[in-house]
C-alpha cells in the first residue's frame, strides 16, 4: 500500500500516478475497494467492523513493510479520511438522543462560571481561550479520542494559542484560533484549529449570552454540533472537519472544535476567498450573482439528500434536530400585545423616518410609507402563528437544512480555472423547516438592490436543484409567497431592535450618519456585526413593502387563509 499527499478540500479525484481513487485523504490502492464496500454494504455493524479487521490484517503484513511501521499504525492508515467520518458518523447516529432541559435566566447568571460535563461524550470541557490551554494537550487527546476523531494510539502533544489573529465576525458565539501538535501526525490530522465558545457573560456580550442561551442554545448550538458530529460524512457539501463538540444542560457552556479553514490562501491547487462579512456584498471577489446562485444550489442539494433520506432517516434525524412541521397551529408564536406593538412600532417609525432619515430611501420618509408600514406589521403580528403554521403546511415544502446560509457562514474558493465552489460553517440552527422561510433567511443579508433583481431566478433555480436531487417539484408561486411571510416576520420581530441599535450607534451619531456605508455602522460594533444586519434589514424590508406591493399579498393571503381554515378575519388596528 502507498500513501501520498491529502487532497485539497476533501475533492475525490483521480491519482495521477497509480490508477487509484482519492477519498478525503490518503490516496490509495486496492484494499480500500474492500474496505469502502465492507462500510456501505449492508449487514449488522458489528459484523462490518469484525470485517474490516480481516481486511486490515489482509495488507497489513505488506504495508508494514513498504512503510516501515507496526500493523496497528497501518490498520488505522488504511481507512481513508473520508471512511474513518462515516464509521464515526454512523456510531454517533446509533446513540440515543438526548433529552434537553429548558435553562432560565438564574441558571446562566449562577452557573456560567461551572465546569460541567458535556451531555455528548460526558467529559467536562474547556469555554474560553484560557481554559482551554489550562486543560492542555491531555484533554484535547482525551475528547478527540470521545468523539472518534484522533486514533487511540495517537496523541494531542501542545497547544498553541493564536496571540495574533482575533475574529470578531459573527453575533452568536465567540471564537478561538489555535494550533496543535500530535506524537504521530497524519495528512488527515489539522495542525491548526478553530473552536467556537460562549459569549461571556459580562460586560458588552452580556446581553449576547443570554440572548444565545436562553433562546437558541437548546436548537443552536446543539444543532451545530450536531450537524458535524452525526452528518458530517454524509452532507452533500464540504465542511469542516469535526474533532470535539459538546454542550452541557446545566452550565449552560458548550465548544465545538474543528479544522481552520485557511482564509484567503492556497490550499493545494485552490484557492481560498477570505472570510466574508454579512451585508458587506461589496466585498465580495466576484460577481454576487455567482456566489448567490452557488449558495442556493448548495442549499438545494442538501435539502435534496433530506428529501431522498441520503443525510439519514427522517424519523432519525427528528431524534436529534427540531422539525417545526410536526407543530400544530395553537403551538406558534402568539401575537405581540397591541400596546407593546405600538410602542415598539412608534420607536422604529422615528428611526426610520427622522432620526436615520438619511439613509433611507425618500419613499420610506412618506406618509403613504407609514400606513402602509403599520399595515403590514399589524397584520402579520396579529397572524403571527398563523403565518408560522401556513409555511408548514404543505410537507413538501418542509426539509432539513441549513437555517442561516449566508456569505458569512461559507467558505468559497476557486480552483485553477477560476470556479467557485464553496463549503458550509455555522449549522446552529439546522433543522427541519418551511423551504421558503429557510430562503429567506439565506438571502436576507444581501443588497435590496441584487435582491430586487434575482430574487425570482433564485427561487427558480432553487426549485430545479431540488428536484434534479430527488426532491419533489415546487411551486414558484406558493415558494415565493412563503418567502415574503418569512421576510414580513422579520419585519415585526425588528421593530424591537431599535434601542439595540441606539446602544451601539448613538442617536446624536445618527444626526451625521448619510450612508450605509459610514463606518459608525458599517464597521463590527462589540466584536458583533449585529448593527449592520440591523440596518441592512431595516432598508430590506422597508423597500419590499414599498416596492413589492406587500399589502396587496399579505391581504390576499389572508383571505385564502380564512377561506382554508374556516376562520373569521381577525380585527387588525
Amino acid at each position: 500500500m502507498l500513501l501520498t499527499a491529502p487532497c485539497a478540500f476533501g475533492e475525490r479525484q483521480p491519482a495521477k500516478h497509480f490508477g487509484t481513487e482519492v477519498h478525503c485523504g490518503l490516496r490509495w490502492h486496492e484494499p480500500e475497494d474492500e474496505v469502502l464496500s465492507i462500510i456501505t454494504g449492508d449487514g449488522p455493524w458489528s459484523r462490518k467492523v469484525w470485517q474490516v479487521q480481516q481486511a486490515r490484517r489482509r495488507a497489513a503484513l505488506g504495508a508494514a513493510v513498504a512503510l516501515r511501521c507496526t500493523e496497528e499504525e497501518v490498520a488505522y492508515d488504511m481507512l481513508s479520511a473520508q471512511a474513518l467520518r462515516d464509521i464515526r458518523c454512523k456510531s454517533e447516529v446509533a446513540k440515543e438522543a438526548i433529552t434537553w432541559s429548558p435553562i432560565t435566566i438564574e441558571d446562566v447568571k449562577q452557573k456560567h462560571t461551572q465546569s460541567s460535563p458535556g451531555v455528548f461524550y460526558g467529559l467536562e470541557f474547556p469555554w474560553n481561550a484560557d481554559l482551554l490551554v489550562e486543560f492542555g494537550p491531555e484533554w484535547l487527546t482525551k475528547a478527540f479520542h470521545a468523539a472518534g476523531t484522533l486514533d487511540a494510539n495517537n496523541s494531542v502533544t501542545a497547544v498553541i494559542p493564536e496571540r495574533k489573529i482575533t475574529i470578531t465576525a459573527g453575533n452568536n458565539a465567540a471564537k478561538i484560533l489555535f494550533e496543535v501538535r500530535y506524537a504521530k501526525p497524519t495528512a488527515d490530522l489539522h495542525t491548526k484549529l478553530f473552536a467556537k465558545i460562549p459569549w461571556p457573560n459580562k460586560d458588552k456580550t452580556r446581553s449576547d449570552r443570554m440572548l444565545a442561551t436562553l433562546l437558541s442554545q437548546a436548537y443552536g448550538e446543539r444543532a451545530e454540533i450536531n450537524a458535524s458530529r452525526l452528518l458530517e460524512s454524509r452532507l452533500t457539501v464540504r465542511v469542516p472537519k469535526f474533532y470535539f463538540g459538546d454542550i452541557s444542560n446545566e452550565s449552560t457552556n458548550w465548544i465545538l472544535i474543528t479544522e481552520r479553514i485557511p482564509f484567503d490562501q492556497q490550499e493545494g491547487e485552490n484557492k481560498v476567498d477570505p472570510a466574508y462579512e454579512k451585508c458587506r456584498d461589496w466585498e465580495l471577489k466576484g460577481d454576487v450573482r455567482d456566489y448567490y446562485y452557488l449558495l442556493v444550489r448548495v442549499g438545494a442539494r442538501v435539502s435534496g439528500a433530506y428529501c431522498t433520506e441520503k443525510l439519514a432517516p427522517k424519523a432519525t434525524l427528528d431524534k436529534f434536530f427540531d422539525n417545526s412541521s410536526a407543530r400544530q397551529m395553537h403551538e406558534w408564536s402568539k401575537p405581540e400585545p397591541e400596546a407593546e406593538f405600538d410602542r415598539k412600532f412608534k420607536f422604529a417609525l422615528d428611526f426610520l423616518q427622522i432620526h436615520a432619515k438619511a439613509i433611507f430611501p425618500e419613499a420610506i420618509a412618506t406618509a403613504e410609507f407609514a400606513k402602509s408600514y403599520r399595515h403590514v406589521l399589524a397584520t402579520v403580528n396579529a397572524y403571527k402563528g398563523e403565518i408560522e403554521w401556513w409555511c408548514q403546511r404543505k410537507p413538501e415544502y418542509v426539509a432539513w437544512c441549513h437555517g442561516n446560509l449566508n456569505v458569512d457562514n461559507v467558505f468559497f474558493w476557486r480552483d485553477p480555472a477560476g470556479k467557485l465552489d464553496c463549503g458550509v460553517l455555522d449549522w446552529g440552527g439546522a433543522s427541519t423547516s418551511s423551504l421558503g422561510w429557510k430562503l429567506w433567511w439565506w438571502l436576507y443579508g444581501c443588497e435590496y438592490e441584487f435582491l430586487n433583481d434575482n430574487i425570482d431566478g433564485l427561487l427558480k433555480c432553487f426549485i430545479d436543484e431540488l428536484h434534479a436531487n430527488g426532491g419533489p417539484p415546487l411551486e414558484f408561486e406558493e415558494l415565493k409567497l412563503q418567502f415574503v411571510l418569512a421576510a414580513m416576520s422579520q419585519g415585526v420581530g425588528l421593530l424591537g431592535a431599535v434601542p439595540q441599535i441606539y446602544g451601539m450607534c448613538a442617536k446624536k451619531q445618527w444626526e451625521t450618519i448619510t450612508e450605509r456605508r459610514d463606518p459608525r455602522i458599517a464597521e463590527n460594533v462589540h466584536g458583533k456585526n449585529t448593527l449592520r444586519i440591523y440596518i441592512s434589514n431595516f432598508s430590506c424590508l422597508c423597500r419590499m413593502i414599498s416596492e413589492w406591493g406587500i399589502p396587496d399579498i399579505l391581504d390576499k393571503w389572508v383571505d385564502e387563509f380564512c377561506e382554508l381554515t374556516k376562520s373569521p378575519k381577525k380585527t387588525v388596528a
